[in-house]
């Protein structure tokens, strides 16, 4: 679509003001008269030191109130000085955290020092009032890169403050959802990776929903579309090309990394769209630099884009360690750059800060992981145009909400260790071929929260209605409640304590599988 010239004006004004509602405010013109006065303070220094006399250099000749004058006109030349350096990282602090988080204001670079006031909705109302945390966070190529918006990772990162703990859910970007881009409620049906792009390119997807249209679109509507998926509001969302990933490792000297799994890629991609590299990773303990860490992240190719999530979050959880292990004062405006043309976010400044101090506070033990992909509640197929999909088996997202919203539950009773074995106690259910049971496929969902769960025979009897069998005589009571309310309203039975095995088991019947595992519609 042509751009009219005034348009073009306005664009043009917007890149050096900021977008409306970001332009110069009386937090950002105080910067500018810091860095006026240094200027004042530079240019009449060294004239009040050429304007006096010349006097005998032996200091005796000097009286005090000469003394006084030299130290006056030398402290003028020290404090022009830092204004001078002081002012210009003011600036710079300012315009490298505007582009990163376009929402942010002059006023919020005081939050660095203060304390953010705790209002409603705000980071520090949610710290104070124990409310869950849930921050999305997208990797894409960028500029230089075939399909620069499609984002490659897509982690949905969720914290509980009072228990100082967090979960990573990857999700993949094949998933083939509806996104809420056009008006009037309208949608695109499209993979999961495809939201940051629309949202970002306006050139291409000129008639996306208004609020798409700003400086923050491609996350909105990320943040959105995955808000559908998850079932859980998406409170904030940061966007990170690869070229900011590269400079952001760099900048912190590398990260070591417990590489599981030997990597050996001779398929990965050398340049931006050609060429091909044969990238080789020992297990074991790695240092890794910016170029290796990303090839580490985006392999596939002799792997699977469900290995590649699990590598991501080894990978942030190894930067993550690295940033809290450094005084990163020093490394502050080499962060920033390698940040700046390169990272967006909703986050503002005194957000950001609050985060990181959050982030201090949970230790390594205490993030979980989990990649929803097809060996758990998702199915590969194809869309109508023959493009390869992943689909949920439940098409309702109700198994996935449940499982995402019960994703961070109580610590203590975690900590608690109570071992509950799952059994099959239903045949009404389908799974594609080789992928397990639903007894099993739960096992594996509720280990990586924590539980002590572990599968057990399929149960000789056939269920209706799930059932859990509690013979613990009452000492498993925390668990019971939580697999209860998990595995909506499943019957208690008490039951004399086993002789061997967990005292807890919980045997899923069809009201459950029918639900979490139909068959496919036909249609």
């Amino acid at each position: 679509m042509a751009r009219s010239p005034d348009a073009s004006n306005r664009v043009r004004a917007d890149r050096r003001n900021g977008p409306p509602g970001c332009r110069p405010t009386a937090g950002l013109a105080r910067i500018f008269i810091i860095l006026r006065a240094t200027l004042v303070f530079a240019r009449l220094a060294p004239e009040i030191l050429m304007d006096q006399p010349r006097r005998r250099r032996a200091s005796a000749a000097l009286g005090p109130a000469r003394v006084w004058h030299y130290a006056r006109a030398a402290l003028a030349l020290i404090t022009g000085v830092a204004f001078l350096v002081g002012g210009f990282a003011v600036f710079r602090v300012w315009s490298a955290v505007h582009t990163i988080s376009p929402r942010a204001q002059p006023a919020d670079l005081i939050t660095l020092v203060h304390a953010q006031k705790d209002e409603p909705g705000s980071l520090a109302w949610k710290i104070k009032h124990e409310e869950r945390i849930n921050i999305l966070l997208l990797g894409y190529g960028g500029p230089g890169h075939d399909g620069p918006y499609l984002t490659d990772s897509i982690m949905l990162l969720s914290i509980r403050p009072a228990m100082r703990e967090a979960i990573m859910i990857s999700l993949p970007r094949d998933l083939w959802v509806k996104i809420p881009a056009l008006p009037r409620n309208g949608y695109l049906m499209g993979k999961l990776n495809n939201a940051y792009a629309i949202g970002t390119d306006h050139k291409n997807y000129p008639n996306v929903r208004s609020d798409w249209k700003t400086d923050t679109g491609g996350g909105d509507l990320a943040a959105a579309t995955v808000s559908q998926v998850t079932g859980q509001p998406i409170d904030y969302w940061v966007g990170v090309d690869f070229k900011a990933f590269r400079d952001v490792v760099n900048a912190l000297g590398g990260v070591r990394i417990d590489v599981p799994t030997a990597l050996d890629d001779p398929y990965f991609p050398a340049g931006e769209s050609t060429g091909r590299m044969h990238i080789r990773i020992a297990a074991g303990w790695q240092q890794f630099d910016g170029e290796r860490a990303l090839a580490y992240a985006r392999s596939r190719e002799t792997t699977s884009d469900f290995d590649r999530s699990r590598r991501q979050q080894l990978v942030m959880l190894a930067v993550r360690q690295r940033v809290l292990s450094l005084n990163a004062i020093p490394r502050m405006l080499s962060l920033l750059s390698a940040l700046q043309d390169n990272v967006r976010t909703n986050l503002r400044p005194g957000d950001m800060q609050q985060l990181a101090d959050l982030a201090g506070r949970i230790q390594d033990q205490d993030i979980h992981r989990v990649a929803i992909d097809t060996s758990n509640l998702l199915r590969s197929g194809y869309s109508s145009s023959g493009q390869y999909i992943l689909q949920p088996l439940d098409p309702t997202y109700i198994a996935l909400h449940r499982y995402v919203a019960m994703a961070l539950p109580d610590r203590v009773t975690v900590a608690a260790r109570v071992p509950f074995q799952l059994q099959d106690g239903s045949r009404r259910y389908w799974l594609p071929y080789g992928i397990g049971t639903p007894a099993s496929i739960m096992t594996a969902l509720l280990q990586p929260e924590g539980w002590t769960a572990m599968l057990g025979p399929a149960s000789p009897r056939l269920l209706a209605r799930t059932e859990i069998r509690d013979g613990s005589g009452g000492s498993a009571a925390a668990t019971v409640a939580w697999l209860q309310g998990y595995f909506d309203g499943a019957l208690v039975v008490t039951v004399p304590a086993p002789t061997s095995g967990p005292a807890v088991t919980v045997v899923l019947g069809s009201d459950f599988t029918l639900k979490t595992f139909p068959a496919p519609s036909r249609r």
